[in-house]
């Protein structure tokens, strides 16, 4: 959601993003937790650049929660779930919700993994 205010000189309006809370499920924690340790067994450098790209992308959904595709899912818990991938990490999939004021990580799961099937399990 982006405002615009304008100035009393009349020049061109400012475009203000309104960054949303980032609330992030346990689930998606620990998804995290063992994309990291799995990058870290072989290469503890691009684990690290695997974490800050992710928590980068986190705050880029915060600002912008629209990029996100929609994602269909069949579970009803999940009606308006989007994903976006982490920058650089494109195969690590963000799934989240948008509210009004937060945006909600609910997991993060690479591509090759059976995402319909953890996505229907979601609670």
């Amino acid at each position: 959601m982006a405002t615009k205010t304008h100035s009393a000189s009349g020049e061109t309006p400012q475009v203000i993003a309104m960054t949303r809370r980032i609330v992030i499920r346990p689930k998606a924690s620990v998804d995290l937790d063992e994309q990291f340790a799995y990058i870290a067994d072989s290469n503890f450098d691009a684990a690290l650049s695997f974490f800050d790209a992710t928590r980068q992308t986190f705050s880029q959904l915060a600002q912008l929660p629209g990029i996100g595709s929609v994602y269909n899912v069949k579970n009803p818990r999940l009606v308006g779930l989007r994903k976006w991938g982490v920058r650089g990490f494109e195969k690590h999939l963000i799934f989240y919700l948008e509210g009004d004021e937060y945006i909600e990580i609910v997991r993060l799961i690479h591509s090759a993994r059976d995402i319909s099937q953890i996505l229907a399990e979601e609670e």
